[in-house]
Order: C-alpha cells, then structure tokens, then sequence
C-alpha cells in the first residue's frame, strides 16, 4: 500500500487535506478525509462528500479523482507522451507520480507518506475494514474485521432494495464467489457489486474473536 498527503500548495500550505491510499496489486485508489475537513479547503471533488457527513470515498470515486489529474488515455498524442516519460503502458499511478497530482486546474498536489503518519482517526478507521469473508446459505455471510468483530450478515433485504445486486439473488452458486475488496473496504462479487465494510459492521450485531 502506498500512501500520500493530499495538500494545497497555496491557500493551506503543510496541511494534509485528505489521504489518498493505492494498493499496487488491484491497482485500486481509496481517499480517506479528516472528519474536521473544511469542504471550502477540500478539493472540489471531495468536498461534496465532506458536506454528506461521509468521510471515506470509494474506490470508484477516488479513480475518478485521479483521472482528473492526469492526461487521459485517449489524448491523441497519447503515445508519444507515454515514450517520452519512458512509459510502456497507460498506467494511472505511474502518471499521477510524473506530477506529483498537480494538475493545472487547482493548486493540490500529493506527498508521500508513511502509514504511522496518518492520524489516529484514520487508523481507527482501518480496524472496521474487513478481514475475511465466508459466504452462507440464504445469502447470509460471516464477516470478519481487523478488530476482531465477527459478523453475520443477512445480505437479501439489502440485495432486494439495490436493484444491481438483483443477479445475485437469482443466482446462488454466482454469490458464493464473494471475496474481499481491496485493502478490506468491503466485500464485492465484481467491480459494480461491492458492499462497503462501514455498511457491512452496522448490519448486525456481533461478537470479538
């Protein structure tokens, strides 16, 4: 996992804004926010969910963050930029690093840091991530945390009321193939079927392994 500040050069100057967290296998971006975050000081992006109380953007959301600040993969002289940063492939890490995430929009930029240097909060964030996942009948599943909370989850009222996760309840063999999401942010069948860890530890009351 790799970890950076989110931080505005000009207006707060050494203040870490946000985090943003990559995990090379899945090649997936995560950005946690502060809970005293000022949206006025947050980036435009991020701000929106500051203002709904929601601290931690998804894996969706943060890719989209940081596509906005690099060259997107169908400029057509898309090649010739990638020769000349001695790029064999469009790979969106690679790219947000040429530039440290400045983009010519705003004056945000990223710094890299060290998981012991994030704040307490966002640590205690990490202990609700999920761990494993084991699915049952019924299209229950036991969801184990990094802090030591096991839970049973009974996922079909939630399947029933998102439209998306229709395939699912129609397919039991389909939802026994649940794994974890990267960086344990949630369960997921695939890309588009992912059930965040905060949703999943208030689903049911559990127990401490």
């Amino acid at each position: 996992m790799k970890i950076f500040a989110i931080r505005d050069e000009v207006y707060v100057p050494n203040k870490d804004l946000a985090y943003l967290l990559y995990f090379e296998d899945e090649k997936d971006f995560y950005i946690e926010i502060p809970s005293s975050a000022d949206p006025w000081e947050t980036p435009i992006l991020l701000s929106s969910f500051v203002e709904r109380g929601e601290y931690t953007v998804n894996s969706h959301w943060s890719r989209i963050w940081v596509q906005q600040r690099i060259v997107p993969q169908n400029r057509q002289n898309i090649g010739q930029i990638l020769r000349d940063n001695n790029l064999e492939a469009y790979d969106e890490y690679s790219l947000l690093l040429l530039a440290k995430g400045r983009c010519a929009q705003d004056d945000y930029y990223i710094l890299p840091i060290e998981e012991e240097q994030l704040p307490e909060e966002i640590h205690m964030r990490f202990l609700q991530r999920v761990a494993y996942v084991t699915p049952l009948t019924n299209y229950s599943v036991i969801v184990g945390f990094l802090d030591g909370t096991v839970k049973e989850c009974d996922m079909k009222p939630y399947f029933e009321s998102e439209k998306k996760f229709g395939i699912l309840l129609k397919n039991n063999q389909y939802f026994q193939h649940v794994s974890v999401q990267s960086g344990g942010y949630g369960i997921k069948w695939d890309h588009n079927l992912v059930v965040p860890s905060n949703l999943l530890y208030m689903m049911a009351e559990g127990r401490k392994d």
